[in-house]
């Protein structure tokens, strides 16, 4: 009979474990790489907040165009105390003007051209009156970093017609039509050199996007940086309006950080020519 043997069983040689060198290293690149996700990932957020702000205001103006359409004339702008409806008069000396009643526009922008007056915020798309959406719970169109979206109107024209004709009464825009041209607002790349309260107001020294006789609305998002309680750059601040100055100057350039020559800027302006509205108006036989 054929002896059994004996097999040796050999435990596998432990292996030393990881030096604090070899830990601190690993660390090192895991949070180098979690980092680097986490940038991506919120570069993304940003872009995709600032492609959904940027539909919001195309949203807003093609409901702005269509309210035009309907009724013969543009909204006016709501403020915070409007519930989100447009503030217009309807009767009185300044008939068909925005604002409270008795309120003349020259001598009160900021029912146009937005502002903080006495703790009123002004220049806010009319929401509720132009069946706008989403709203906020007092019925405020928001961007999509849930600020309130500034709407700005032109309060006055380069032609010779009388006061109470202008982008917010129906008759203008059903017998006027092309010969009246707006005569204020103003698109500029930068706060440097402007001047906002001349007349009208001006770019200046600099660059301007448009001159005063081609904006008839301007729709507005402070961006990211809106809902907190950030410093304004010169950029920003022109858009802001803080102390309701006859400010129709209005500023939009690629976003910057806060190290540029004039502050952060990421706000996102859409504006209406006066083209583009005649020519709907036209299209749908509101004009001839």
């Amino acid at each position: 009979m054929k002896s059994a043997q004996a097999h040796t069983i050999r435990l596998a040689r432990l292996q030393p474990g990881f030096t604090l060198a070899e830990l601190a290293i690993v660390l090192l690149i895991v949070g180098i790489l979690l980092s680097g996700m986490t940038t991506m990932f919120s570069a993304q957020t940003e872009q995709r907040m600032w492609n959904d702000t940027q539909s919001r205001l195309e949203a807003a103006r093609d409901a702005i165009l269509g309210y035009a359409i309907a009724n013969g004339r543009l909204p006016c702008p709501a403020n915070s105390a409007s519930a989100g409806a447009e503030v217009r008069q309807a009767s009185g000396a300044y008939v068909n003007d925005c604002g409270a009643l008795g309120h003349d526009p020259a001598a009160n922008p900021h029912h146009y051209y937005g502002g903080v007056v006495a703790g009123v915020t002004y220049g806010l798309l009319p929401a509720v009156t132009i069946g706008y959406q989403p709203v906020d719970a007092q019925g405020f169109a928001l961007d999509a970093w849930g600020n309130r979206i500034g709407y700005a109107l032109s309060s006055t024209s380069s032609d010779a017609f009388p006061k109470t004709t202008n982008y917010t009464d129906a008759s203008m825009l059903k017998t006027n039509g092309v010969s009246f041209l707006p005569g204020d607002l103003i698109v500029c790349a930068s706060a440097t050199g402007i001047s906002p309260g001349s007349k009208p107001p001006g770019c200046h020294t600099a660059p301007s996007l448009t001159n005063q006789n081609i904006v008839v609305a301007i729709l507005h998002s402070p961006g990211k940086n809106g809902v907190g309680q950030v410093t304004r750059g010169p950029d920003e601040a022109a858009n802001r309006n803080p102390t309701g100055a006859n400010d129709a100057v209005f500023i939009s350039h690629t976003p910057t950080p806060s190290t540029a020559a004039n502050g952060e800027f990421d706000d996102q302006l859409l504006w209406i020519p006066v083209g583009t509205l005649y020519s709907k108006l036209i299209a749908a036989g509101v004009l001839p």
